[in-house]
């Protein structure tokens, strides 16, 4: 094969010039973690991008969500979904929490609001949906639902970025919003997190519980974890927004070249934005039907491998088929129909700013070829 492999993601990376000159005065300083005056740059730019008052840099998303889900005071039994990355329930386990796996919207494959009420008890202390390529939750319901019940919603932001809907900011949305900056996000810091809020205590909160529950030289008033952003990371982070958008609009360009050389195949499903949401180009996902027993997608997924172009099962094998995760829940059944089907379906294409045109024919093409063999 003569051409390179093509990946189902490739960082996006500074000019090496940028970044250093960016990073310059944290050497000359010396002042390299600790809120340095980078961190607190990209957090001033990042919540002007957001419009978002409160932006909290962390050294990963998943330390985000467990700082997030403290800072919340989530306790016993917390709603979530099966159809989403391991960190996001491996972070609620990991403090404590007892996830409860509740089912997925058939359409847009995010926390059904529905099943997610109906599994509301006394136990339960807060509620996490998950945006699913770029596609919020059904944002109004959950709203409403929080009212009603009391309970806080927090929401894993990982694949939204500065995504809207219905012209607002996602990550505007909830009681915090989650965010992942590692290196095979469309934005990254190489590696890194945020959690984003409209609550000055909420954020207030996190800010001792990333400190190590520091609050002053002399107070410490929690017990609280190192999950600060170092001003490393910070400097990359600053040198890709200002090439954010370039490799945003080739991703635009590629997904386009994919709908239109698969949406009219029969047996392929592009999965679709929530009316109102303008999307984040982080993904581009296709669910592919299990027909006389054999799973279509899994078959495409090999016969691309052996191509050299390298797709995903992105999110397979759910949470609930996990031992390693369902032995520490109090849950033992399970009634995910939705979410058992996408599983077996769904797969993402190559999306990135390394994907050129012929690149995306050609991807498109071997997806056709492999379906109709």
């Amino acid at each position: 094969m003569s051409r390179p492999p093509i990946y189902v993601a490739h960082p996006l990376v500074p000019a090496g010039e940028d970044y250093l000159s960016i990073l310059a005065p944290a050497l000359q300083s010396r002042r390299l973690t600790n809120g340095g005056a980078l961190s607190s740059e990209l957090e001033l730019r990042l919540s002007e991008l957001f419009r978002t008052r409160h932006v909290n840099l962390m050294s990963n998303g998943t330390v985000a969500i467990e700082i997030a889900a403290k800072a919340l005071k989530f306790k016993n039994k917390v709603i979530t979904t099966p159809f989403t990355f391991a960190a996001t329930v491996g972070a609620l386990l990991w403090i404590g929490l007892d996830p409860v796996l509740v089912d997925i919207d058939e359409d847009f494959l995010t926390l059904d609001a529905t099943a997610t009420e109906n599994a509301l008890d006394d136990d339960v202390s807060g509620i996490v949906g998950v945006h699913v390529y770029g596609c919020p939750c059904d944002l109004d319901a959950f709203a409403k639902i929080s009212e009603a019940s009391g309970v806080p919603v927090l929401y894993d932001g990982a694949h939204v970025f500065d995504a809207s809907f219905n012209g607002l900011p996602i990550v505007g949305y909830g009681d915090a919003t989650t965010m992942s900056f590692h290196a095979t996000k469309q934005f990254n810091t190489g590696e890194g997190g945020a959690v984003v809020t409209t609550s000055q205590e909420v954020n207030a909160r996190v800010n001792i519980l990333k400190n190590f529950g520091i609050e002053s030289e002399d107070v410490i008033s929690d017990v609280g974890i190192n999950g600060k952003m170092s001003e490393l990371n910070a400097a990359f982070g600053l040198a890709n927004l200002d090439v954010l958008f370039e490799e945003r609009a080739r991703r635009t360009q590629v997904a386009q070249i994919y709908t239109n050389e698969l949406s009219e195949h029969r047996k392929i499903r592009i999965v679709q934005q929530r009316p109102g949401t303008s999307s984040s180009s982080q993904y581009f996902a296709v669910r592919l039907p299990v027909e006389n027993n054999v799973q279509l997608r899994d078959k495409v997924y090999i016969a691309l491998r052996d191509l050299g172009i390298y797709t995903r099962k992105y999110f397979y094998p759910l949470i609930s088929d996990l031992p390693a995760y369902t032995q520490h829940m109090s849950q033992k059944t399970f009634n995910l129909p939705n979410a058992n089907r996408v599983a077996r379906e769904i797969l993402t294409l190559p999306l990135h700013g390394g994907v050129s045109d012929s690149d995306a024919k050609l991807i498109a093409r071997s997806v056709v070829e492999a379906l109709d063999a």
